[in-house]
């Protein structure tokens, strides 16, 4: 099991009145450590420039994964459908982040 997110609990507070299912929340916390577990402390990254720096490593594109460019970030996809795993895994793991950006720019 990845290590917790600082301000975990709270997080979860904040996914539960924004996103609609138990699985999307517990999908979204899950992305986020393996986020930090690869990219380092996500609040570091927020403190930093708001978090700017991490978001554009967590960019892919279509176009991206149609040149088989690799991407920015340091984080492994498993998916059996080549640079389209990286380009749909990255989109979730953005998505994921930005949320907790979200988060704390609510509760900074």
């Amino acid at each position: 099991m990845r290590k917790q997110l600082i301000n975990e609990d709270a997080f979860r507070s904040y996914l539960d009145r924004t996103i609609s299912s138990e699985k999307q929340v517990r999908d979204c916390i899950s992305r986020c450590r393996r986020v930090e577990e690869s990219e380092g402390n996500l609040i570091k990254h927020y403190t930093n420039d708001r978090g700017r720096f991490l978001m554009e490593r967590l960019t892919y594109s279509k176009e991206d994964a149609d040149r088989e460019l690799e991407p920015k970030h340091h984080i492994t996809f498993k998916g059996t459908k080549g640079y389209h795993s990286i380009l749909v895994g990255t989109a979730s793991l953005r998505n994921a982040v930005q949320h907790y950006f979200y988060f704390l720019r609510e509760h900074g």
